[in-house]
This record gives C-alpha cells, structure tokens and sequence, in this order.
C-alpha cells in the first residue's frame, strides 16, 4: 500500500529538496525567520483541481518559496539573495514548475528586517485526504 500524498507531504518534500542544497527551509509560515532562510508557505491560488479523461483528479498545489536574508549591508544582501535564489531554483524537485521570482523588498518579520524575494512554485499531485 502506497503512502497517501498530502499537502503536508508535498509541503515537506519542497521543503526537503532545498534543504539539501544546504539552506535552512521550513515547511510552514513562522512568527519569527532566522536568516538566511527559505520557507515553504501557501500561494494563490492554493489548489487548482484538474479532472482527468479518465474520470479521475489530479490536484496542482500551488506554493510561494520566501527567500530571506538578513538586511544589513544592501549590496552584500542583494548579492546573497541572488545567490541563494538561484541555487534553489536550481535544486528544486523534478517536477516542479516555476517561471518568475519576485523583486527583491525589505520586510519586518519580528524582530527582523529581511531581504526577501517570492518564487511562486507549482506541484501537481494526487491528494489524499489522510
């Protein structure tokens, strides 16, 4: 019996792949980001359902990947966050569809200002309930 496919395990193999490539990765949204990070959250549209000839459904989640770095010095930040943009684009699960990164801008989370850039990610798959 195959394992059943959730969010949670689509969320967390995203999540994995980059933190392979040798970056700190979370597979949820967090109150608080210690950078350098990447973290997994959902985009929007989060689901898109897609029926099948045969009848049957295959889901495309749709998530945005949160490049963040430190904002301490602009130019050693932005090269950082270049650097770290590629590289996880470039490591990204097969069958993961991206086509854009967002502009690089400057956000308070907590206690921090971050560098931070979207890259909106699509995985489709077939979803289990449990």
């Amino acid at each position: 019996m195959s394992t059943p496919v959730t969010l949670a395990t689509v969320r967390a193999g995203l999540a994995s792949a980059i933190e392979a490539a040798g970056y700190k990765t979370h597979a949820q949204p967090l109150a608080t980001v210690i950078p350098p990070a990447v973290v997994v959250v959902p985009d929007e549209p989060y689901l898109i359902a897609n029926t099948l000839a045969s009848g049957g459904l295959v889901w495309q989640a749709n998530f945005e990947l949160i490049v963040a770095v430190a904002y301490l010095d602009p130019q050693g930040s932005l090269g950082q966050l270049e650097r770290i943009v590629v590289d996880v684009c470039r490591n990204l699960p097969k069958g993961t569809e991206f086509t854009t990164v967002g502009q690089p801008s400057v956000e308070d989370v907590g206690p921090s200002q971050l560098l931070v850039s979207r890259i909106p990610v699509a995985i489709r798959a077939n979803l289990s309930a449990t």
